[in-house]
């Protein structure tokens, strides 16, 4: 699972569920045509989304504008990415040892689980008594259950994929049906909490912040098209060959993903 949903959070919206959606969906088809590996997951993942927080960090306390500080970085990703393959990088990847792929898998693990937990914790403090994003405070009741059913549905998730996932190695059905289910186990676990929460409607739980058509999360703020000079101002051209050491650090992050741990 892919930590897309917090993604607006940590950058305020300027990238939300939509752009998300839509920049990733675009991103693996080329890259499934382009790319010669069709299999290959291509998502947000829990190390580059703590990468976007702390850079979203900097570009707000330096008064920068972070969609144009990100725009650079896909540029100095692009240049990186075509030297690493034409002197063939991915030969690096034999100097990699077992210890480091499971330290890089449990790193994302344990994003996840902080994650998951930091997010149960604010719910718990809120409270929801006042101020309740999406929605009038009128409208809302059963405040002080909202973290008692979060708290449900988050175990309810991770117990139903734990199972499902161990119903792999059980003697019930045919393998194959063990296998399809095992496989499909955290979808199965998610799609069944979520119909559990819908069918909850005396309790408030927030719920996604998503644009009604065709648009960005938050209009107001950004739209389709970055502009690389700036947008409300002249991007500094300091910033702009800096960016490169950002660059790097995401490219190590996709490269320890995508030939290491997928």
């Amino acid at each position: 699972p892919e930590p897309v949903l917090p993604a607006g959070e940590k950058t305020q919206d300027l990238i939300g569920v939509s752009e998300l959606i839509i920049s990733t969906s675009l991103q693996g088809v080329l890259f499934c045509l382009l790319g010669a590996q069709p299999l290959l997951v291509i998502g947000f993942s829990g190390p580059l989304l703590v990468f976007e927080e702390a850079f979203f960090t900097f570009c707000t306390s330096n008064e920068l504008e972070y969609l144009v500080g990100r725009v650079w970085i896909g540029f100095w990703l692009i240049l990186i990415v075509l030297v690493m393959v034409a002197f063939e990088g991915s030969f690096l990847v034999r100097f990699v040892s077992r210890f480091t792929q499971e330290i890089f898998a449990f790193l994302i693990s344990l994003i996840f689980i902080y994650e998951t937990f930091s997010k149960l914790a604010k719910v718990s403090r809120r409270g929801w008594g006042q101020d309740v994003p999406g929605r009038a405070a009128a409208k809302v009741t059963g405040q002080p259950n909202t973290a008692l059913l979060s708290l449900v549905l988050m175990a309810g998730t991770f117990f139903i994929a734990f199972f499902l996932r161990k119903f792999k190695n059980s003697r019930f059905f045919p393998g194959r049906i063990r296998r399809l289910i095992g496989d499909f186990g955290v979808p199965i676990a998610i799609l069944v909490m979520v119909l559990v929460d819908y069918s909850i409607q005396d309790t408030y739980t927030q719920k996604l912040s998503v644009p009604s058509g065709f648009s960005v999360t938050a209009p107001d703020k950004r739209g389709w098209v970055i502009n690389p000079l700036g947008e409300k101002s002249d991007f500094p051209i300091w910033m702009m060959v800096a960016s490169g050491l950002p660059a790097i650090l995401v490219f190590i992050l996709i490269f320890m993903e995508t030939q290491i741990t997928t």
